[in-house]
């Protein structure tokens, strides 16, 4: 029977882990007891410099130092750790994420700040005026990570009827989720907390549209800081520096991630962003020539469905944006 084959990213992450064992295998020594150098799987709750708050596997909270050879550590990864004092440890290494979101960072870097997330919800309100650009950037990463996306429109107790036109229309349609906020109403709530039961969400948005005054409904108990909307540039103060994982009363869990006002779609390919908005996805194969740009193009699917109305404007214009064409 012949060898089964792996990949150089399997060779590599075999390798790794090798390295990683031997490295951190302890020394027998003749009646030794001691468990400090058994490893333990973890949950990540939050990172801060160069440590981090692990959950352990019966739910006590260990301070751990993170080895200098381990990547970027984030809130949601699941870890393997050391115990090295009573109440704190080391990560010896990261298992392999099934998910991760990031942000832009400095010189053009990609920051991740959660990983394992399940769930996407956007959140976005009449005021700040909302950037239909921004919410279909996080609907295209949704879509690419795998994620349930859920569309939540906060302050509905603003006038917003226009809105709420458009995302009937244009994205409940399309089958995303959409729930109506009010927190001065006090609606919506019980259907926010029914999404959020076992799934391991992360809300996004832009600065100002209400994240942290939601979280903050929903954990009472925990401490966040929430940011005044600027009265001149009408964009809230960016109130969250670490990204932390909470475990909701009702179940489920969530990561509450730094403020983001850019997004970029990293290594996104133009296939890969036409997949991520659903009407579009089929309709490239039907377009005559392979190398069709979608504007003005013969016999292209794509601008046939928008010249009929069977597709959205507003979504065309920037599906082409993010396409850079």
């Amino acid at each position: 029977m012949s060898k089964r084959r792996i990949t150089k990213q399997q060779s590599a992450r075999i390798k790794k882990n090798q390295a990683t064992y031997h490295e951190n295998r302890p020394e027998k020594t003749d009646g030794d007891q001691s468990h400090s150098h058994l490893n333990q799987s973890g949950l990540v709750m939050m990172r801060f410099g160069r440590h981090a708050e692990v959950e352990t596997h019966d739910h006590q909270r260990i301070r751990c130092a993170i080895r200098q050879n381990i990547d970027d550590i984030v809130a949601g990864d699941e870890v393997i750790w050391q115990k090295t004092d009573p109440g704190q440890g080391v990560i010896v290494s990261c298992c392999p994420r099934r998910s991760v979101l990031g942000r832009p960072a400095f010189r053009g870097q990609y920051k991740a700040v959660a990983a394992n997330i399940t769930q996407l919800l956007i959140v976005v309100a009449p005021k700040p005026e909302i950037s239909w650009l921004l919410l279909d950037s996080y609907l295209v990463m949704a879509e690419l990570l795998k994620l349930k996306a859920c569309i939540i429109l906060n302050k509905v107790d603003l006038p917003c009827e226009s809105i709420q036109h458009e995302l009937r229309q244009h994205y409940a349609s399309l089958g995303y989720p959409l729930l109506m906020l009010s927190q001065k109403a006090k609606t919506g709530q019980s259907d926010l907390i029914t999404l959020l039961k076992t799934e391991t969400s992360v809300f996004v948005g832009q600065s100002g549209v209400g994240k942290s005054s939601l979280i903050s409904t929903i954990l009472p108990h925990e401490t966040l800081i929430i940011g005044d909307i600027s009265q001149k540039s009408e964009l809230g103060s960016h109130t969250t520096s670490n990204s932390r994982l909470y475990h909701l009363p009702e179940g489920g869990r969530l990561i509450d991630s730094p403020g983001v006002r850019a997004f970029g779609l990293w290594d996104a390919s133009k296939q890969d962003i036409i997949y991520g908005f659903r009407e579009f996805r089929a309709l490239p194969e039907q377009c005559k020539y392979s190398n069709c740009a979608h504007i003005n193009t013969p016999h292209c699917a794509i601008t046939a469905a928008l010249n009929t109305k069977r597709i959205s404007s507003r979504r065309y214009q920037n599906l082409i944006t993010l396409l850079g064409t």
